[in-house]
This record gives C-alpha cells, structure tokens and sequence, in this order.
C-alpha cells in the first residue's frame, strides 16, 4: 500500500498566524512605553525645549 502524504499547508499558516498575531501584540504593549519614562512636563518645561530646538528652514529665493 502506498502511504499518504500528510499535508502541512494548514498548519504552517497556523503557525504563520500565531506568530504574527504575538508580535503584533507584543509591538501594541510597547507602543508607548517610552512615554512614561520622561515624566509629566509642565507647558513651561515644553515652550523652554521648543525654544531650544533649531529651526532650519531651507526656503531658497
């Protein structure tokens, strides 16, 4: 008798998925970690960094 080949496409996509689905969550939960690590700033401690940044405006006329 000849064996029957068992087909793995189904479970590789499966697989496929799950995988896809972890990261996507795992990416989700980080999403903003970096967010609360610097702290709740004030409208003053915001505009004093705004100032601080350069502003480069390349308009050639």
């Amino acid at each position: 008798m000849a064996e029957e080949k068992k087909d793995n496409f189904l479970l590789i996509v499966g697989v496929m998925a799950a995988i896809a689905i972890t990261g996507v969550v795992l990416l989700k939960s980080r999403e903003t970690e970096h967010l609360t690590q610097s702290g709740p700033t004030t409208a003053q401690q915001e505009a004093q960094a705004l100032q601080k940044r350069t502003d480069y405006n390349n308009v050639l006329e």
